[in-house]
């Protein structure tokens, strides 16, 4: 008798540290818990049916996960354009917004940079620019340019989405119906992973894309085919790879350059950092230290932030020497985000600065 209960209490112990071993498992493989609903705001009621089946194909609720809402019942009217949207959004409670017509400029996202990143919104707008934007327009920080693969691409694209993309309910022939579904598919990310912020979605998707490694090219849709599932199945947001700022060269006068940079505030981001070289860089596929952009002839003029009342600075320069400047991001252990094509500008008629104004440098 003595031997069947310890038999028994034996077999009892054994599921339990069975049961246990489960548990651990389960904790360590499957993915952080779910946030809060993601409500994701359409302009108008342009794709509205690509977005709620983008989300039912990563397989969430449009009723409990991400809740998609239109600005207008009437397809096309009234269009809001971004000033006016962005107050819909908000009214709506909205965090991501979608957009999915032909007036994309890439100066949107410098003039709302701000109101956007300080209330943490993304902007998703279809790639269909009324008019050619210029070969050097950096993807966009605060915005997120797309369209299909195989259709219009250019400066400041930033993503393509292939037709029949997960083969469900969220695919499209249509630009119009590519930016919705991958609106949807970055609310998803945004609920799936709700200690990310926008930038690290961004970032996730930008890493996974099909041309990634090879770096961004605007000939061939910016980073390229999104997939959605291997950024999903990222976990860490400090592991992300670093993205430079989306910066902009908006004047040029003898003496000084006015720059517009838009931060790509990641949660692994500790500053932006803006180095001059004498000859053009070229771009490169790792991530760089001080020392190996020393290496390539850079030279370090100010790593910080800017103010937070605004996105621009001067930089006042003397010589004569061509310039090209670069911006980069760096992190908290000294690694600098890698030099994308759209990372080179100038050149300008100066290699030597004396002054930056309204910037400290740290």
């Amino acid at each position: 008798m003595r031997f069947l209960l310890s038999r028994r209490s034996n077999m009892v112990t054994c599921r339990w540290l069975f049961c246990l071993i489960l548990v651990v498992i389960a904790a360590t493989f499957m993915p952080a818990a779910a946030g809060s609903p993601v409500r994701l705001r359409i302009n108008t009621a342009h794709g509205l049916e690509n977005a709620l089946g983008a989300v039912k194909d990563a397989g969430l609720s449009v009723e409990t996960d991400v809740i998609i809402t239109s600005s207008s019942e009437f397809n096309g009217h009234p269009f809001l354009p971004p000033g006016k949207f962005l107050k819909d959004a908000q009214a709506a409670q909205a965090t991501i917004m979608s957009s999915s017509f032909s007036h994309w400029d890439y100066l949107f996202d410098t003039t709302m940079y701000e109101v956007l990143s300080k209330n943490g919104l993304v902007h998703v707008y279809a790639y269909e620019p009324r008019k050619s934007q210029p070969f050097g327009a950096p993807p966009p920080a605060v915005f997120v340019t797309v369209n299909l693969c195989g259709g219009k691409t250019g400066g400041g694209i930033e993503f393509c989405v292939p037709k029949k993309y997960m083969n469900g309910h969220g695919q499209s022939d249509t630009p119009s119906g590519a930016t919705a579904q991958l609106a949807g598919l970055m609310a998803c990310l945004k609920y799936n992973h709700p200690a990310w912020n926008w930038f690290d979605i961004k970032a996730a998707l930008r890493s996974t894309s099909s041309n990634f490694l090879t770096g961004y090219t605007p000939f061939n849709w910016g980073y390229g085919s999104i997939d959605y599932r291997s950024a999903n199945a990222l976990t860490d947001s400090a592991k992300l790879p670093l993205f430079p700022p989306a910066a902009v060269m908006v004047t040029k006068r003898p003496d000084t350059v006015v720059f517009a940079i838009n931060s790509f505030k990641q949660a692994r981001r500790a500053a932006d950092a803006l180095f001059v070289f004498n000859l053009r860089p070229a771009p490169t596929q790792k991530e760089l230290s001080l020392e190996e952009l020393n290496a390539m002839g850079g030279r370090l003029l100010f790593t910080g932030d800017r103010p937070e009342t605004a996105n621009t600075c001067s930089f006042r320069m003397t010589g004569n020497s061509p310039a090209y400047f670069v911006w980069l991001t760096r992190d908290r252990q000294g690694r600098y985000s890698r030099i994308e094509s759209y990372s080179i500008l100038g050149p300008v008629q100066s290699a030597h600065a004396n002054v930056l104004h309204g910037l400290t440098p740290k």
